[in-house]
């Protein structure tokens, strides 16, 4: 990871010239990444301080190169510089931040994984070594590290009490406290819990009250700044410069850099894909069988409770499941019919088969319930049926939020689009230096778009490039189309300005 190799190579060049900081957040985030990266606090601190001075000396130069004022150097470099290190100094807590929902997620399903060890006879390794093998997108990695300071020594209840120390999500520190407690007291404790993750519902429901805002504070930046940057441009007389070009490769990175954050923090829950095939499953197919797998827990839980073995009921329900999940429920069965095979295998092979994480984990985890007694089984599927509906349905909500909000988006990159080739037009007349003289220094026919080339064709990318990627960001069909449609306007709106304007 880039990030990694910044902080390593910091470390040691100036590692020791970082001084010691009780940054505790950061130091939390540190070890909770642990199993994601080797960094150390100290190598954070470094690679902030190295890479916000590197900043603050190009921008200098760069600035000083294009002539401008002592003041606007020092204020635009201080500012660059600061923002810099801020953001590598704050990247590991924003990761962990980030991982919070996603463990809230997973907790309900790593605390049935405890209990179903436990109830089969098992210990606290066997446990942990089974939310090691589940690929957890994150505590799976994580359990393997347990395993190797258990490996070493370490009680296991220790080292679970360690690593819950520095988990950002409450629901998976009660978790790991109720299941350390009723070890030690030799209590049921843990099978008393509801087992739900109340934080997740909460964070979730959260994002969605923030999503409108958020969505279009992030649409307005990427189409805004470039008219900004346009009019601060043409003040300066710095239309024709060619260095101008350099800018919308920042406004491309920008872009891409808000639209993935947003993405990433704000995606639907539903489930990810379980294999890393060259051709992965697409998002739409995944959400389709997992919302069948829901179904098929509501019914299978039902026909278990009601006295009937998993191949009973597998069979009894075959033909009431959507087609998503009756392809691997008819896996199971020939499995069991034709290869003769033990119903363990059966499920397993069906997990093999299906596109999502989590419907492969749930699959392995329902033949594990109901080897110990196939109506508590019921139960409990029941249970994890519902709260898993109710999240779903709230995941669901972000997904008609955008869908309401999509046509603003649209609304906005269109209209900058416009905007941005009226100011392309005027840039050449815009100069500070003419506006505060006695009169215009240019005369009708006496520039031409070639002498502003350098600002248009920066300018053209960077609304074709805001075109397709905030389309992206909505998850609207035809980007290109779009960016495509974004582009012509832009050059229409300054044909038209350009005309008007005697800019030949």
């Amino acid at each position: 990871m880039l990030y990694e190799k910044l902080c390593r190579f910091s470390e040691r060049i100036a590692g020791r010239t970082s001084r010691k900081f009780d940054d505790k957040d950061l130091q939390r985030a540190v070890k909770f990444l642990a199993p994601l990266m080797d960094i150390t606090v100290r190598g954070v601190k470094a690679a902030a301080n190295l890479l916000s001075v590197l900043v603050l000396l190009l921008l200098v130069f760069l600035l000083t190169f294009l002539e401008l004022s002592l003041l606007i150097v020092a204020s635009l470099a201080g500012m660059a510089a600061v923002v810099t290190y801020y953001i590598v100094v704050s990247y590991p807590v924003s990761m962990m931040n980030s991982y919070k929902l996603g463990l809230s997620e997973e907790a309900d399903l790593v605390f049935e994984q405890f209990i179903l060890v436990f109830q089969s006879g098992g210990t606290i390794f066997d446990a942990i070594e089974m939310v090691a093998q589940s690929d957890h997108p994150y505590l799976s990695k994580a359990f393997m590290q347990i395993i190797e300071s258990i490996n070493e020594g370490i009680p296991p209840e220790t080292c679970l009490m360690e690593f819950a120390k520095d988990q950002p999500s409450d629901d998976l520190r009660r978790y790991f406290a109720a299941i350390i407690s009723s070890l030690e007291r030799k209590t049921e404790l843990i099978d008393s819990l509801s087992g739900e993750s109340f934080e997740a519902d909460l964070a979730l429901r959260q994002k969605n009250l923030e999503l409108e805002s958020r969505l279009l504070i992030v649409a307005a930046l990427v189409t805004y700044l470039p008219i900004m940057v346009t009019l601060a441009v043409s003040l300066a007389g710095y239309a024709t410069n060619v260095l101008i070009l350099l800018v919308a490769p920042v406004f491309i990175v920008l872009n891409a850099l808000l639209k993935s954050r947003f993405s990433r923090q704000f995606s639907a829950y539903f489930d990810r894909p379980r294999g890393s095939s060259i051709v992965a499953p697409s998002q739409q197919e995944i959400i389709a069988e997992y919302d069948a797998f829901l179904n098929f827990l509501i019914l299978l839980g039902e026909r278990l409770r009601m006295g009937d073995n998993l191949e009973v009921a597998l069979t009894s329900i075959r033909d009431d499941l959507d087609f998503e999940i009756q392809r691997l429920v008819d896996i199971i069965l020939e499995a069991i019919y034709r290869d003769y095979v033990s119903i363990g295998e059966a499920m397993e092979q069906a997990s093999n088969a299906a596109l999502g994480q989590r419907v492969a984990q749930m699959l392995n985890m329902i033949a594990i319930m109901c080897e110990t007694s196939a109506q508590a089984a019921g139960d409990r599927l029941s249970r994890i049926a519902t709260r898993l509906v109710k999240r779903s349905a709230v995941a669901k909500e972000r997904d008609s939020i955008i869908a309401a909000q999509r046509m603003k988006v649209y609304l906005l990159t269109i209209t900058s689009a416009a905007v941005l080739g009226m100011l392309a037009s005027l840039s050449p007349f815009l100069f500070i230096g003419s506006l505060l003289s006695q009169g215009p220094i240019w005369t009708p026919g006496s520039i031409t778009t070639f002498d502003i080339l350098p600002l248009l064709v920066t300018l053209g990318i960077t609304t074709l490039s805001t075109g397709y990627q905030n389309t992206r960001m909505v998850g609207g069909s035809r980007p290109i189309v779009i960016g495509l449609v974004c582009g012509f306007l832009f050059w229409i709106s300054f044909a038209l300005s350009s005309t008007l304007m005697g800019l030949g």
